[in-house]
């Protein structure tokens, strides 16, 4: 149930962009703006994710990563709300700003911080099922809309998935999450007049132990390191460049892919076709993608994703050297693989740092996401403009390598191989 209510509060809330690039074209005209003034919003709303996540590892930590959801909903029907009356791009500009904040915290990292209460070392495995559900959801929401379009003004349409978040965000919050583990835990002990010991084991009904004034609990910690500890190694900020980059491929395909296939002579039809084919791959291969990464490994499943991404662009670019439709139609699955790069930090964090803090670690590492996602609008379209869509995909292609490279130079610093190394203690 858990699990569901995730996979559900991130496809009304994250789904709501795509719901919103769908009726890009609507929501210009209704604003009065042009194109260039209708994508500063996307980027303000990257590096305010960005920035948010600076402090997001701390407020999620802080205050409980159900609550940053249940927050995390209730502003995203804030910025719909505000995005449905914009008359001009000021409100626009401001929904963006906090839909970039509701990234940062009330998303990825505090979904990932909920499945690890109930989920532990599965945790990795389970959220590539979440996002992958995700995905297929927010798939449907996209067909929705498409048929409303035909009945409703865009701005009822945006209102009504603004309620439609709300209803579904609190059930999903209240209803299918409900108390986590360690809240059930904290009551219990308030009402048993004891404090709950922190990393109790939990007892036979899943909850966490809590220790009794005349029988102490044996303190049992997850293995790994704290995000201060890991703010000592190399390997942390060797993840942070690697997920930067990292960025580069998924954001930068995801948002010129159409472009790309147009200036090559498909019709805009077809493109978006192509485009909904790649997006029901990315759904499967992220529902398989935790599994995966748990039984091949860090470093391999690293692989498969950039080199394959590499070898689709490749495929691409082949393509438009008087290749057949084919080959541009097969070129999507290995573009594909590079859909679970943004839960590459819930893949990737037990194997580099544990599980001692991994919803803080995880919230650092989508913060080089977003970082990355705000670069790749300005450097990408830079190339593209200057030498061509081709040189751009192979950009792309090129960052995503290069993210390998430092990710197979994290996992080999990784603090949690020295550990093992050590015997399970940390070297002195």
């Amino acid at each position: 149930m858990a699990a569901a209510g995730c996979a559900i509060i991130l496809a009304v809330g994250i789904g709501s962009t795509s719901v919103l690039n769908a009726i890009a074209p609507l929501l210009i005209e209704g604003m009065g703006a042009t194109v260039t003034d209708y994508s500063f919003g996307p980027m303000l709303a990257t590096i305010f994710a960005f920035v948010g996540s600076l402090i997001g590892a701390k407020f999620i930590t802080k205050i409980g990563a159900r609550r940053c959801l249940l927050i995390g909903t209730i502003c995203v029907c804030a910025v719909l709300c505000l995005i449905a009356s914009a008359t001009s791009t000021a409100l626009w500009y401001v929904a963006n700003v906090i839909n970039g904040v509701v990234l940062a915290i009330g998303a990825h990292a505090a979904a990932a911080g909920v499945l690890a209460e109930f989920y532990g070392e599965r945790t990795p495995t389970v959220f590539g099922i979440v996002v992958g559900v995700m995905s297929f959801l927010v798939a449907g929401e996209v067909l929705i809309e498409s048929m409303m379009l035909n009945a409703l003004d865009y701005r009822m349409i945006i209102y009504i998935f603004a309620a439609a978040t709300l209803v579904f965000g609190l059930l999903s919050n209240f209803v299918l999450i409900g108390r986590l583990p360690s809240e059930r835990a904290a009551k219990q002990a308030a009402g048993a007049g004891a404090q709950p010991t922190p990393g109790a084991p939990a007892d036979t009904d899943g909850h966490e132990a809590v220790a009794s004034p005349d029988q102490p609990a044996e303190t049992v910690e997850p293995a790994g390191f704290t995000l201060r500890d890991a703010m000592r190694s190399p390997t942390l900020y060797l993840f942070f460049l690697a997920m930067v980059l990292a960025s580069f491929p998924l954001n930068g395909f995801s948002a010129y892919a159409s472009y790309f296939f147009v200036g090559n002579g498909l019709s805009a039809s077809l493109a978006a076709t192509l485009l909904s084919v790649f997006a029901v791959i990315v759904a499967v291969i992220s529902l398989v993608s935790g599994s995966v990464s748990k039984k091949l490994g860090a470093s391999i499943t690293s692989i498969i994703v950039f080199v394959g991404f590499a070898v689709g662009v490749g495929m691409m670019v082949a393509w438009t050297d008087g290749g057949s439709l084919p080959v541009a139609v097969a070129s999507l699955v290995p573009c594909a693989l590079i859909g679970p790069v943004q839960i590459l930090p819930a893949l990737f964090i037990p194997q580099l740092f544990g599980m001692k803090d991994y919803t803080s670690i995880n919230a650092f590492g989508m913060g080089g996401f977003y970082l990355g996602g705000a670069a790749v609008f300005v450097i990408v379209a830079a190339v593209m403009q200057n030498l061509g869509y081709n040189m751009g995909f192979i950009v792309l292609a090129a960052c995503g390598i290069a993210a390998l490279v430092l990710f197979l130079a994290a996992i080999a610093l990784s603090p949690m191989k020295r550990l093992a190394a050590n015997g399970g203690h940390p070297k002195q």
